[in-house]
């Protein structure tokens, strides 16, 4: 049985779901998102009891991603929506912003259209909070929608129209929100976003715009990199190290990695030179954290079908590879022979914790200290030797994701 109210037009490819919703209460003249969602939750009420409860009447929860126990029965619930409206098998599904199987160094991603995006970098998630969602009002004079991408942190400018994405109203400088407002082209105040005059946007908002997602190739390592989920992890690597602050300036991101990786290897290598005056114990007794910082642990992770290791990855693990070849080993202990913990070993292996955990059984790593018998080793203590996990890794001349040790 097919809703009466079908909607007219079918979603754009580059839309939100929350867009397309709006859409449908407007083209069947319903007063807010949530009479819309109350009919279809009575509709699938008869179809399906769990699916019925998995539908949010609040606009700002219908998306995947803020599912947190039953993800499963609300893409059942969209699912059973489109037939509802009459709609294309996954027609609804493939606007949804889906949880994501991996992190993102560490941190919880969402996954669309085969790109993942760090939560942090999706502008009104459960994390920040209410905020602005910008526009620009020429896209929005083409056709009256939200574009997805308008939802990213990073996207400060149009790609299309070479302008800055208008984040409040010109009329009343409240927040553009058009989740919280329940209105696409116009503000609470009446105001018509689509007759608003666009502002100049700076040369580094508008290659992020324009070059963030697109697949060309270019000289800035930030972007030459084949994987959009990679160029992802670079903006929090950087952000990381560097950057702490949400709204993280783009233009030095952007700038640094025109240098790479001569930047990183000469900060690397003053803090190499300065290493032996920070020490407060022998070398074989430091954690290398304590020199670098989170230098391993932020690294990127490897997964198996990605087309290409990280370019920050092969930086860094080559120069642990040469740092471990410049000093080695003798009798007074040296930088090389700084500790890791069985998280950044995992990092550098490009493995799993329990890996590391039989490598350590079977004696092909040495702990720093003895061990009581049944005794679980903390994954953050750093204990093995920097030289005998970087020089293991080399001797099998990878650096894909890898089993060293079968399964038990």
């Amino acid at each position: 049985m097919a809703f009466l109210f079908s909607p007219k037009s079918r979603a754009f490819n580059d839309e939100s779901l929350e867009s397309y919703l709006l859409r449908v209460v407007a083209e069947n003249f319903f007063d807010s998102y949530e009479q819309l969602s109350l009919a279809i939750r009575e509709e699938l009420h008869e179809l399906d009891f769990e699916a019925h409860g998995a539908f949010p009447v609040d606009l700002k929860r219908l998306n995947v991603y803020h599912a947190k126990h039953n993800s499963h029965f609300r893409m059942r619930a969209l699912g059973l929506l489109e037939s509802l409206l009459g709609l294309p098998q996954f027609e609804l599904q493939k606007l949804a912003l889906l949880k994501s199987d991996r992190t993102v160094i560490g941190l919880s991603a969402v996954h669309k259209n085969g790109v993942d995006i760090p939560l942090r970098f999706i502008r009104y998630n459960s994390t920040i909070g209410v905020g602005a969602i910008p526009i620009c009002p020429h896209c929005l004079s083409d056709e009256p929608y939200i574009r997805q991408i308008w939802h990213l942190t990073p996207i400060k400018a149009c790609a299309k129209h070479k302008c800055q994405l208008l984040h409040e109203c010109p009329e009343c400088s409240i927040p553009i929100n058009y989740i919280e407002n329940e209105s696409i082209s116009h503000c609470v105040c009446g105001f018509d976003f689509r007759t608003a005059t666009h502002g100049d946007c700076s040369q580094s908002d508008l290659d992020i715009a324009t070059k963030l997602m697109s697949s060309k190739d270019d000289a800035n390592p930030l972007f030459k990199s084949v994987s959009v989920s990679h160029r992802m992890a670079s903006l929090v690597w950087y952000q990381a190290r560097y950057d702490k602050d949400d709204d993280f300036n783009l233009a030095k991101s952007v700038a640094y990695f025109e240098s790479w990786p001569g930047n990183i290897i000469e900060e690397l290598n003053q803090l190499t030179h300065g290493a032996e005056n920070k020490l407060i114990d022998l070398f074989n007794r430091t954690p290398v954290r304590f020199i670098y910082g989170e230098l391993i642990s932020s690294l990127p992770s490897i997964y198996r079908g990605d087309q290409e290791t990280h370019f920050i990855r092969v930086a860094i693990l080559d120069y642990l590879s040469r740092l471990v070849a410049a000093h080695p080993k003798s009798k007074k202990p040296n930088v090389a022979d700084m500790l890791v913990s069985i998280s950044e070993a995992a990092v550098i292996l490009g493995t799993t914790h329990e890996q590391i955990y039989r490598l350590f059984q079977d004696g092909v790593l040495s702990s720093s200290f003895r061990h009581k018998m049944k005794y679980r080793i903390d994954p953050q203590a750093a204990i093995f030797y920097l030289r005998q996990v970087v020089e293991y890794k080399n001797s099998f001349g990878s650096t894909d994701q890898r089993m060293y040790v079968s399964a038990w």
